[in-house]
């Protein structure tokens, strides 16, 4: 058998960073939500373990987040045969948008219907949140709030179908990086009724829209201001950076309208999405 997964990015509508905890990490409150901008990995039978990227990502593929959720896969259920695996890249690295979250999310998830294993999710979540923050969320997708470290989840109301941009500025920020100049607050969590409610008015949608890593993304990088700027001149619904940056995206009135700010943004890195309600497709092929 041989599988296709499309792992799909994620933005942050609400981002509060709340306390520091004895981890390390900050307390989160953190409304995700998937969007139609995929990697791809494909699933094929081997002698052993092997990850394959085509255009160069992982020239030593044992330091691949990929490949240690395979590792951590194949530990846990005892599985000695092989698999081998492509992952072609389309999400931007470094970019706040989970792709490497993603990424083993697929992995994982691959893995279970390749070797035919009829196990909880939970059991997969336990492996995900071992590999990074956001990972566990990107075993589901669409409409979440993520707490804790982003490890306990709740489902939200989906969305209404959007159309929007995500705008990657030519540089990188590292999120150890700009969660270490963020400034927390106290466990305060927002009011997220708008979300949890399921009657987010898109009309209104900038101002349910929040990211507590915005102006500690700016310090170190003061150029995302211009960018910040770029696309609020789009007439968006709303637009905000994505995690820890330093990727903004941008939601419109319907698909027109978003299209036509492609167009003005041509010269740039954009990527045209719609919000989607799972973050992983699965085929056999």
């Amino acid at each position: 058998m041989k599988l296709r997964v499309e792992s799909a990015a994620k933005i942050n509508l609400v981002l509060n960073v709340l306390s520091k905890r004895a981890d390390g990490y900050h307390e989160l409150q953190s409304v995700m939500q998937s969007v139609s901008l995929y990697d791809t990995l494909e699933f094929a039978p081997a002698n052993t373990l092997r990850l394959n990227a085509p255009n160069g990502l992982t020239p030593n593929p044992q330091s691949n987040l990929v490949w240690q959720a395979a590792e951590l896969f194949l530990k846990k259920y005892s599985i000695d045969s092989g698999v081998e695996i492509t992952l072609k890249k389309n999400i931007p690295l470094a970019a706040g948008l989970a792709g490497g979250s993603t990424d083993c999310a697929g992995k994982l998830l691959g893995l279970k219907k390749f070797f035919n294993l009829n196990r909880p999710l939970k059991e997969l979540e336990e492996i995900a949140n071992a590999l990074g923050s956001d990972t566990a969320y990107c075993l589901h997708g669409g409409t979440f709030l993520a707490q804790g470290r982003g490890e306990i989840l709740t489902k939200l109301p989906e969305l209404p179908k959007m159309y929007g941009l995500i705008f990657k500025p030519p540089f990188a920020l590292s999120t150890a990086e700009v969660y270490a100049k963020v400034s927390a607050k106290p466990d305060e969590p927002s009011n997220l009724g708008p979300y949890t409610g399921g009657k987010i008015n898109v009309e209104n949608l900038q101002n349910n829209l929040h990211n507590d890593l915005t102006q500690a993304a700016l310090f170190l990088e003061p150029r995302l201001a211009e960018y910040l700027t770029i696309v609020a001149e789009t007439q968006s619904l709303g637009y905000q950076m994505s995690g820890s940056g330093p990727s903004v995206f941008a939601f419109y009135t319907d698909k027109p309208a978003r299209d036509a700010a492609a167009a003005k943004l041509f010269s740039y890195e954009i990527y045209p999405v719609e919000t989607v309600d799972s973050a992983q497709k699965i085929a056999e092929i």
